[in-house]
């Protein structure tokens, strides 16, 4: 079809179409590519506007909430272990550690490493702000046990993505929790902390986010931790019950 002769109605067909091919997921990013083009189309051809702008995108809820249980987390762990990628293994600690993203991990180099800080520096975040990729003595246990220290140069995990992927699908299909994604390890990290207790100001500084409503969707709080606060919070109300009572 003519750009120009294409129609509001002719885009939610299209849109209804490709709902019963793909996920919503994809047809929302398709649209996402598409709108601009519309909107350029719509400019040169002198249109009103871009019909595509009058089309709703798809709502899209994949939000997963999942918890790495102790008897997965050492299935994984020993796989990493076993793994032929000797990468594999520190990469996955570091990110549980820390909670940083794969590509964030693929791009951090040893002049940024603060051995007494505790901290290596990420110039180009997701958030498009530079910020310190806080350590546990464990993450950082993971860093100096890496080679390349001693020259301060390169990547701290000189592996390409692809082989990383590759490496970890294999892990884990052995270890048979193949419903664990590497992005689950940031959402662990995340939940870890507020597992202690901290707050959300906190956990920001932990985690990188810049805004509330971002954080909270990492938060995956125990159903049993929430009902052990449950019954606590019963048990000392109904203490000072009974103290009261007794005075």
């Amino acid at each position: 079809m003519s750009m120009a002769n294409i129609t509001r109605q002719d885009w939610v067909e299209w849109k209804a179409l490709r709902l019963e091919e793909v996920k919503s997921s994809t047809v929302r990013r398709e649209m996402n590519l598409l709108m601009p083009v519309m909107r350029q189309a719509a400019i040169d051809l002198e249109m009103l506007g871009s019909p595509l702008d009058q089309v709703s995108r798809p709502q899209v809820r994949d939000e997963r909430i999942i918890r790495l249980e102790p008897d997965e987390e050492d299935r994984l762990f020993h796989e990493f272990a076993c793994a032929r990628n000797k990468l594999l293994l520190p990469a996955a600690r570091f990110a549980l550690e820390t909670g940083c993203r794969r590509s964030e991990l693929l791009r951090l180099r040893w002049s940024d490493y603060s051995h007494n800080g505790g901290t290596i520096y990420l110039h180009d975040a997701k958030n498009g702000r530079g910020r310190d990729i806080l350590l546990t003595y464990a993450a950082q246990v993971v860093v100096e046990e890496l080679p390349g220290r001693e020259k301060r140069e390169g990547h701290i995990f000189p592996i390409s993505a692809e082989a990383l992927k590759n490496a970890f699908e294999r892990a884990r299909l052995r270890a048979g929790v193949a419903h664990w994604r590497w992005h689950d390890f940031r959402h662990e990290a995340i939940s870890r902390c507020f597992d202690h207790g901290w707050t959300a100001e906190q956990v920001m500084d932990f985690s990188g986010h810049v805004d509330i409503k971002s954080l909270l969707r990492y938060r995956h709080p125990r159903v049993s931790d929430a009902v052990a606060r449950l019954r606590k919070m019963e048990s000392e109300r109904q203490a000072a019950g009974s103290l009261r009572i007794a005075v």
